[in-house]
């Protein structure tokens, strides 16, 4: 990519904006979006000097929808596109700026094109997985998941992904396997500052299997790894509240529930219920 800049006659402009943008997906969040702006100030810059280039269109268009822009991010994505359409880095792009905009089938398929010709890379396979989950494809997310981890065994957030689809499947051990997996084989990694999504994903996945288990002190304390990393994850707060409801720790239950319903993550309706039941039966037998 270096000597592609220096034909291009500014590579120390672009070396600079390229490397802005690498160096923001691996910091740690709370100093993103700053490295975001920075990358996008410098690939404006580099977009005046060479109009048009699909490079930095794609990379622009991969800050924006990182600084929470998706549609801005599609246009830009568009645009490298337009001029080289076979460009997979683009394409992929804007497969994820569709998820963000809720968009999912639109995002499926650009997903598969890339999969279908481009090259052979881990995220796309990772994302494409998570596309067909959340769409209820869960054998074709399998499939996608496995293949990305042969491509890459020792990415930890494949193993995480492909946990959540074996759970889907009840297939409980081999998800646990996965997470033990994706434990092992992540364990420099989840040390980064870069890697702390990637950590809480593992610990409320590991609670969502154990949970499914019946395992409750198990999952119980899986979720509070997830809460002590972020106290305003409402999976977390919602799931650790349907725990402590199975434990009859029902004011505890409450606090959490209150919580997630207000992060977007209500109880289901009956155990909603169940709880109000149990904390009015509660408090009617210490008044009594």
């Amino acid at each position: 990519m270096g000597i592609a800049y220096g034909k291009l006659g500014s590579p120390a402009l672009m070396g600079e904006a390229t490397a802005e943008f690498r160096q923001a997906l691996s910091l740690n969040p709370s100093f993103v979006q700053a490295r975001y702006y920075l990358a996008r100030e410098e690939l404006d810059a580099a977009l005046v000097q060479v109009p048009g280039h699909p490079q930095f269109l794609a990379l622009l268009g991969e800050a924006e929808r990182q600084l929470g822009h998706p549609q801005r991010s599609i246009e830009l994505n568009q645009q490298a596109l337009q001029v080289d359409p076979s460009f997979a880095q683009a394409r992929y792009y804007s497969g994820l700026a569709l998820l963000d905009l809720g968009r999912r089938d639109e995002a499926i398929r650009e997903l598969e094109r890339v999969a279908q010709s481009g090259p052979e890379l881990a995220e796309v396979y990772l994302s494409l997985g998570g596309a067909y989950l959340d769409a209820g494809r869960v054998d074709e997310a399998l499939g996608a998941l496995r293949h990305g981890n042969r491509i890459d065994p020792a990415r930890p957030d494949i193993r995480i992904r492909l946990a959540r689809a074996y759970r889907s499947k009840g297939l409980l051990d081999e998800a646990d396997k996965q997470l033990k997996l994706a434990e092992s084989a992540g364990s420099t990694a989840l040390a980064s500052p870069g890697f702390e999504q990637v950590e809480s994903d593992l610990y409320l996945e590991q609670g969502l299997v154990t949970l499914q288990q019946g395992r409750l002190d198990a999952a119980a304390d899986a979720f509070k790894k997830v809460l002590d990393r972020d106290t305003n994850n409402g999976p977390a707060n919602r799931f650790i509240a349907e725990v402590y409801l199975l434990q009859g720790l029902y004011t505890l239950a409450s606090a959490h529930a209150t919580r997630a319903e207000q992060l977007g993550f209500p109880l289901p309706e009956d155990k909603r219920k169940l709880l109000q039941e149990k904390l009015h039966s509660k408090k009617t037998g210490r008044q009594k």
